[in-house]
């Protein structure tokens, strides 16, 4: 079974602040597996492994934009395409 996060308990357990967690959805880097019937986002271990995937990439000095590029995945291309 799935464990899911909430935005928070996401952003504590990763040690970054829930504005980073929701400017990264905003900016179509880090979507959440999931969300309730309310609209809040909850996040898996996975989507976790993905946001250290994220900082470590920033920390090396890439640009968002250049993240993005490179860690955009089969499901999430397939979000994108389906927002335009």
């Amino acid at each position: 079974m799935t464990k899911y996060y909430t935005s928070g308990e996401f952003a504590e357990k990763a040690h970054v602040s829930i504005r980073t967690i929701r400017y990264y959805d905003q900016k179509n880097l880090l979507k959440p597996a999931a969300r309730t019937n309310s609209g809040a986002r909850r996040y898996t271990d996975q989507d976790f492994a993905k946001l250290q995937q994220i900082l470590l990439l920033k920390y090396l000095g890439f640009s968002l934009n250049e993240i993005r590029e490179m860690t955009i995945g089969a499901g999430d291309a397939q979000f994108l395409l389906g927002s335009l």
